[in-house]
C-alpha cells in the first residue's frame, strides 16, 4: 500500500527517522512530503516518530486538477459517519512547486463543489477550512477529522496528482506536556527539544527491548524519558553535574506518575571522561546523547572567542569518546547531537566526525543539521557504528 508522511521542519532529518523506523527507503519525495510503500498501522507508527507531522494512505491518483473534484466526491458518498460529515483539504509540494500553488489557489472552490454535491446526495456535510493551504494538527484534531471525518492531502507532482486521507496525526498536545509541564527544566544549560531527542533514539535503529542505552550527557534526562516511551527496558544517564541527575530522577518519576512507561534505569553523576569507573567494558548496546554545546551565546562573540570555544569543546569530546569507546560494545551504535557554532554565514563545528572515526568508527547517516533559523548554535546529529 502507498502511504504518505507529512514531514517536519527539518525534512531530511524526519525522512532518516521515518526510514530507519520503517526499514525502508522512501519512494518518492520533497521538502513537504514523503510516499513510502509499507502496511504498517499508521497511528502506531504516527506514535512512535518524532519528526512527522501527519501520515495517511494514498487512496488514488490523477494527472490533471480537473479530476481531483469527482475522486473526493466518490470517497465522500462512500464514507460512513454518524451524524455530520465533516472533511477538510490539504494541498502539498511533492516536487512541483509551481503547480502546487496553481492548485492550492483554486482549492476552496473545489472543495465548496464537493461539499455541493455531498448535500445534494442527501448527505449533511460541512467544509473544514483553515488561512493556509493546509490544515495544522491543531484545527485536524479540534475538528476530529481523522476520527470522525476525513482530511483529504492532494500530494502534487509534475507527473501526477495523489489524492491521500490522513490517519494520524502528531499528539501536539502530548508533546507539549511533556516538554513544559515536567519538573525538571533548566534552561540556562540548555534544554534538547523532545521531538529531536525521540528521532535520534530512532535514528539508531536498534532493538529498544534487548538493547542497553546510555546517555553520558544526560542533563534533565529528555533522552532516557524518549527511551522509556519508544521501549526500551534498560536505560543509563550520566552527568557530571549533581543537578542535571536530580533534574532527571524527578522526571522519570514525573512520568510514572503520570502514567506513562518509564525503563528500568541507573543514574550515576560522574564525568563521561571517568564513566569506566561505574560501567563495565562492552557493557551498553548504544549511546545517545548531547554533549554539553557550550556556554551559552550572545552574538556578539567574535571569531577568536568561537574558536577558543570549540578547541576546548573538542578536548573535551576527544577524550569523553576515548572512555566512551570502552563501555559500547563492539557493532553499537552511537548517535550524537555535535554541535555547530555560527557567526553571521561562518560555521564551526566541534570535529566529532573526525574524532570517532579516528576511533574506528563508521559512519552510518550523512550528517543531518538541526537548527532554527537564526540560532547561533547548531546541531549535527551524527550517526556511527562501532567496528
Amino acid at each position: 500500500m502507498k502511504q504518505f508522511a507529512i514531514l517536519g521542519i527539518h525534512p531530511e532529518l524526519s525522512v532518516t527517522e521515518l526510514e530507519t523506523v520503517i526499514k525502508a527507503e522512501v519512494d518518492q519525495g520533497s521538502d513537504q512530503v514523503a510516499l513510502f510503500e509499507s502496511d504498517l498501522h499508521l497511528p502506531e507508527l504516527q506514535a512512535k516518530l518524532g519528526g512527522t507531522q501527519k501520515l495517511g494512505e494514498v487512496l488514488g491518483t490523477v494527472k490533471d486538477h480537473q479530476d481531483i473534484q469527482k475522486h473526493l466526491r466518490a470517497i465522500l458518498v462512500e464514507h460512513e459517519v454518524e451524524g455530520k460529515l465533516k472533511f477538510g483539504v490539504s494541498v502539498y509540494d511533492l516536487g512541483s512547486p509551481k503547480r502546487t500553488k496553481e492548485i492550492q489557489k483554486y482549492m476552496h472552490k473545489v472543495g465548496i463543489s464537493v461539499k455541493k454535491d455531498v448535500k445534494d446526495s442527501g448527505r449533511s456535510v460541512r467544509l473544514v477550512t483553515s488561512q493556509e493551504p493546509v490544515l495544522s494538527t491543531v484545527v485536524i484534531k479540534k475538528n476530529k477529522l481523522v476520527s470522525k471525518g476525513i482530511e483529504f492531502a492532494i500530494l502534487v507532482s509534475d507527473a501526477e496528482i495523489h489524492i491521500g486521507v490522513t490517519k494520524a496525526i502528531q499528539d501536539f498536545e502530548d508533546w507539549s506536556f511533556r516538554d513544559y509541564e515536567r519538573p525538571g527544566r533548566d534552561a540556562k544549560s540548555g534544554m534538547l527539544p523532545p521531538k529531536l531527542a525521540r528521532m535520534m533514539v530512532n535514528l539508531a535503529g536498534v532493538d529498544a527491548k534487548s538493547s542497553y542505552l546510555l546517555d553520558p550527557f544526560c542533563g534533565s534526562g529528555t533522552i532516557l524519558m524518549e527511551a522509556s516511551l519508544l521501549g526500551f527496558d534498560n536505560v543509563i544517564g550520566s552527568d557530571i553535574s549533581q543537578r542535571a541527575i536530580d533534574d532527571t530522577g524527578d522526571n522519570l518519576v514525573w512520568l510514572q506518575d503520570e502514567q506513562y512507561r518509564v525503563a528500568d534505569n541507573t543514574l550515576i553523576c560522574e564525568s563521561a571522561t571517568e564513566l569506566g569507573k561505574h560501567l563495565e567494558k562492552n557493557s551498553v548496546d548504544v549511546i545517545v546523547t548531547e554533549p554539553f554545546l557550550g556556554n551559552p551565546r550572545s552574538g556578539r562573540e567574535r571569531v577568536q572567542d568561537i574558536e577558543h570555544a570549540v578547541e576546548a569543546l573538542t578536548e573535551l569530546y576527544e577524550s569523553s569518546f576515548e572512555e566512551l569507546d570502552q563501555i559500547l560494545k563492539p557493532g553499537g551504535t552511537i548517535v550524537v547531537a555535535s554541535p555547530i557554532h555560527f557567526v553571521d554565514d561562518q560555521a564551526f563545528p566541534v570535529p566529532t566526525i573526525e574524532i570517532l572515526e579516528n576511533l574506528g568508527y563508521d559512519q552510518i547517516h550523512t550528517p543531518l543539521l538541526y537548527r532554527r533559523e537564526k540560532q547561533f548554535v547548531g546541531r549535527n546529529i551524527l550517526t556511527f557504528r562501532k567496528k
